[in-house]
């Protein structure tokens, strides 16, 4: 058995890909989907174009020869006469995507097989149900639900850093200029000032920049402005919906 694109692939424009928000406006006229399919597959096609291959395609229908068989797949990459292919759980049925793991596991021009799982727990089970022969091709990313901060990477956890007032409060002063611990004393609890300030340096979104002054860092003032356009957005949408 092998697999061949059909006639109405589409490649990715890494532009498009550039972030997350990209991607959705390109792509949500084309297919509806559950937003975590979409997410799975936005890391998943990130990782492919990553990973040097010449062609990238999106959602394309594929055609399994010599059974003719007509199915979808997520996406998939080509180069040096074979497929790297996707499939995502989110949204799928069993059967569907056990049908579908099989016959990319047949196929002889399929070198690789990415599977994102929603949970951990399924990795073992989707290797157990190829063929022993096939099962080298599969990679099996760790579950989604489980280790969204690690498709993230490190995003929560930067974003944990602003639960605390404190540090919220110090970081938007530093937003207008440069501030010494006096001024910092007068807006946050003295206590809990030099804790804040050294985890806000450890995480380079602070640094001193001259006699006992702190400022933002590059980072941290790239960090804060879309800090605000994200709360900004979240804002409109509350306020949308209290519309309706």
């Amino acid at each position: 058995m092998y697999m061949a694109l059909g006639p109405s692939a589409r490649r990715a424009d890494p532009e498009l890909l550039s972030s997350y928000q990209a991607f959705q406006e390109w792509f949500e006229n084309s297919v509806q989907e559950s937003e975590l399919r979409r997410f799975q597959k936005y890391n998943a096609i990130k990782k492919l174009l990553e990973s040097g291959l010449d062609e990238v395609y999106v959602n394309p229908q594929v055609i399994f020869f010599p059974d003719s068989l007509e199915r979808r797949i997520d996406a998939c990459g080509f180069d040096d006469d074979k497929f790297t292919t996707v499939l995502c759980e989110a949204g799928v049925g069993k059967e569907a995507f056990l049908e579908l793991l099989e016959l990319l596991g047949e196929s002889t021009n399929v070198g690789s097989v990415w599977v994102y799982p929603l949970l951990d727990s399924k990795r073992s089970a989707y290797r157990k149900s190829l063929q022993s022969a096939s099962r080298s091709k599969l990679m099996i990313e760790m579950g989604t639900l489980e280790h969204l901060e690690d498709f993230l990477e490190g995003t929560l956890e930067m974003l944990d850093l602003f639960e605390s007032e404190a540090r919220r409060t110090m970081l938007l002063a530093m937003l207008d200029s440069p501030r010494d611990k006096r001024f910092f004393r007068e807006v946050v609890n003295p206590k809990l000032l030099y804790e804040n300030l050294a985890t806000l340096q450890k995480n380079r979104l602070v640094e001193e920049v001259s006699g006992g002054f702190y400022g933002l860092s590059r980072q941290g003032e790239n960090l804060m402005r879309e800090y605000l356009f994200f709360l900004d957005r979240i804002r409109r949408v509350v306020k949308e919906q209290e519309e309706i």
